[in-house]
């Protein structure tokens, strides 16, 4: 869990810029000594600074390493004000599904390796990601502890259990696997764990008219305000559960999403028509810190918004089962269509890369799908000079005119 506040030494953070870029902060220990763990997205400017600093890269951790004393802390906020802020990673303990899940042997492996990746600075979402997939491993392969686990247990493992997950979660898996075998010093070489082959598919998109309909269609005023903000903001459903309603500037219209992926907070314009839905929002519901809130408050289920975006695609006769991404996906792509830069689009997105956002050229009707079949044109000009030549045999007159319908 991050945390504002007192930092490590029991002093505010204060940074200048509250957009661009979230530095989480660890706490490392090895035989060298105890260090500061940054995970910090790629972007050089900023890489450089931390090496001015005397931050260096660790290439087997993956993160970089700064001398942990107050003089360098004081020093790194400093330093990294013009890009963004810190936030310390404060460790919560293993997750009661979990322990009851779980034997004691497997909680301790878990445990040790959950303080591991608190140290290299992971991300909470990582965190949880990883532990949720090699639990599964650990207590497959009992009594068989991490550190004795063979390359032929791993492939029966992968083979049986991983095949039918997406391709994503199966590279995931690999990541997450090299970590518990370097730190339960497993003597098989990483290097012979391959992660599969990423897969380009395209983003799958519905229409304008499918999107409008799905709002228009949903009589539950919470329920239309998530589909208005995941469609009209091209948010991620993590961002819509995070959004808190200090985060929504009205007198300035912007919406400021903190802490998104790869940890870059961005502003967004906010919509007119959710404006107006906010209006009727707040006559019926009166959230206290999030904007969507459950039942009981506190943040929203990540399920249920899954299910209401699925009702309403439903609804409105869409066949394949709407997710939000697709929400967020058909946001980028109509804009590109409407003649939105895609640079633009990529900081609307928040998209470290031109390169992640580009792939929606594919799917807008305005780039190559406009291109017109040669097929197609073929036949519209053996038309055109078929009604050319007709038109000549009658003197010019047109053949499908009234006057020469019998």
């Amino acid at each position: 869990m991050l945390h504002n506040g007192p930092n490590l030494f029991g002093q505010p953070l204060s940074m200048s810029n509250p957009k661009h870029f979230i530095i989480t902060v660890g706490d490392y220990h090895d035989s060298r000594g105890r260090f500061f763990s940054l995970r910090t997205p790629f972007h050089r400017p900023l890489n450089r600074a931390l090496h001015r600093i005397g931050a260096n890269w660790d290439k087997q951790i993956k993160c970089w390493l700064l001398q942990y004393n107050k003089p360098n802390w004081l020093l790194l906020q400093r330093t990294v004000a013009p890009f963004g802020s810190l936030e310390v990673l404060t460790r919560k303990p293993l997750s009661t599904t979990l322990s009851k899940r779980h034997n004691e042997t497997t909680q301790f492996y878990l445990k040790s390796y959950q303080e591991m990746l608190y140290a290299r600075g992971y991300a909470q979402n990582t965190i949880n990601n990883y532990l949720s997939l090699m639990a599964p491993l650990m207590a497959s392969l009992h009594p068989t502890p991490p550190s004795a686990y063979t390359l032929a247990q791993i492939n029966t493992y992968r083979a049986t259990k991983l095949f039918h997950h997406a391709n994503s979660t199966q590279r995931q898996f690999v990541g997450a696997l090299k970590l518990l075998l370097v730190l339960n010093g497993n003597p098989i070489n990483p290097a012979t764990l391959v992660r599969p082959r990423a897969t380009e598919s395209l983003p799958k998109v519905i229409t304008v008219e499918q999107a409008l309909g799905m709002i228009a269609t949903t009589q539950n005023i919470k329920h239309r305000l998530i589909l208005t903000v995941l469609y009209s903001c091209g948010m991620r459903r993590s961002e819509v559960i995070n959004l808190k309603l200090s985060d929504i500037n009205h007198s300035r219209g912007i919406i400021t999403v903190e802490q998104s992926k790869w940890g870059k907070d961005r502003l967004l314009p906010l919509p007119q028509t959710l404006v107006s839905i906010l209006k009727e929002y707040f006559r019926f519901y009166q959230p206290k810190t999030y904007l969507i809130e459950g039942p009981k408050g506190g943040q929203y289920s990540a399920t249920s918004i899954a299910n209401i975006v699925a009702r309403a695609g439903k609804r409105v006769g869409i066949l394949q089962r709407v997710t939000p991404h697709m929400l967020r996906h058909s946001y980028a792509t109509h804009q590109l269509e409407r003649g939105v830069d895609v640079r633009h689009i990529q900081e609307l997105l928040g998209h470290s890369k031109t390169d992640t956002t580009m792939i929606y050229t594919y799917v807008a009707k305005s780039t190559s799908l406009s291109i017109e079949s040669p097929l197609d044109a073929a036949v519209k000009a053996q038309l055109g000079n078929k009604n050319l030549l007709e038109m000549g045999k009658n003197g010019g007159e047109d053949v499908s005119s009234d006057k020469n319908v019998n």
